[in-house]
């Protein structure tokens, strides 16, 4: 894979910081992971679809290569700009995986030599999705690697990243990199958004346990009997902004709270009115030093169970799908990009 890619690839993550990942179940068993992708320029994404059976380099700051595998599993994926490299996809055995940004990352040095242990961090979803089919495996897999940790003069640092996995068994996990150790941490919530490190906000969590989907019941109040004012009462104080504490929060609430869904079809259609709540329209959010500003580019929704990636864009709210047999039969044996 070409470094100028990679070069690209980090100077558009740069401001890359509102991204929502999350899995809900269905009646039926079947699985649906949704997620958001919030950034200041227009990617111009495509979804790009990896057959099984390619040869795969990851290419290594000092020139050398490192890593080299064949793709065993094939996988479909959201990029940008014409890059091979993913934000997020899924593989054809139900795996899953997002990249959010994560300010606190500190990635851990490299201290071996073997070259053909280490990888970029940029080929490290590739290489998952097209290696693996379980958390579990992932686990293990990660645990005899070393993640090179580019840094790139254009931007003068290492876009720091945090990963959220699933399988097709129910199982998450978040991959995270805290004071130059790898974190792995199961993800029994199955939420994830940005910053602060996962464990935070897990304990968070226990700030709204008094939360409701019920309405809160009228009392009396020296002999004044009050009422709520309307429907949504028992949710009083569930935080409504879009820092990453408050769109964790009120997906785990809501995702619990919801009428759980009957089939993976109405699931999917679920998991988007959930993207819904943490949708961000270009200009609400700003920085002064920035003239660009976070938005919601697009949102995916993908079926681990039946292999099924339904999507969206901000300038098109008709929610798109691809079947993954369909796709890899036109696609045949080679990389094959789908404008969004």
């Amino acid at each position: 894979m070409k470094r100028k890619l990679i070069v690209l690839f980090f100077c558009l993550c740069g401001h890359l910081s509102a991204c929502t990942d999350f899995v809900i179940k269905a009646r039926d068993g079947s699985l649906v992971n949704g997620r958001s992708m919030e950034f200041g320029t227009d990617l111009h994404s495509e979804l790009i679809i990896f057959p099984k059976g390619l040869h795969q380099q990851s290419t290594l700051p000092n020139g050398k290569k490192g890593m080299s595998w064949k793709v065993k599993y094939a996988y479909i994926g959201m990029n940008a700009f014409g890059l091979e490299f993913l934000s997020d996809g899924m593989n054809e055995k139900g795996l899953s995986i997002g990249a959010l940004w994560f300010p606190e990352t500190k990635y851990p040095s490299i201290k071996g030599s073997a070259t053909d242990k280490m990888i970029s961090l940029m080929d490290l979803e590739n290489w998952l999705l097209g290696s693996f089919t379980t958390i579990q495996e992932v686990k293990r897999a990660l645990s005899e690697v070393e993640i090179w940790p580019q840094e790139i003069p254009q931007i003068n640092e290492v876009p720091p990243l945090h990963f959220a996995l699933h399988d097709a068994s129910g199982a998450s996990m978040v991959v995270e990199f805290v004071e130059g150790k790898m974190k792995i941490y199961d993800n029994h919530v199955a939420v994830l958004t940005n910053s602060p490190a996962f464990p935070w906000h897990v304990t968070n969590l226990r700030n709204y346990i008094s939360l409701s989907a019920m309405n809160v019941a009228p009392i009396d109040l020296d002999g004044s009997v009050l009422s709520p004012t309307g429907q949504g009462s028992g949710l009083l104080g569930i935080p409504g902004d879009w820092t990453p504490p408050s769109r964790f929060v009120r997906i785990a609430i809501f995702k619990n709270f919801v009428n759980q869904a009957q089939d993976a079809e109405k699931n999917a259609n679920l998991a988007f009115h959930l993207l819904n709540t943490v949708d961000i329209p270009y200009g609400a959010i700003r920085d002064k030093k920035e003239q660009n500003y976070d938005y919601t580019q697009w949102v995916i929704v993908k079926d681990l169970t039946n292999r099924k990636i339904y999507w969206r864009t901000y300038e098109d709210l008709n929610i798109r799908e691809i079947d993954f047999t369909e796709a890899l039969k036109k696609a045949g044996k080679q990389i094959k990009k789908i404008p969004l």
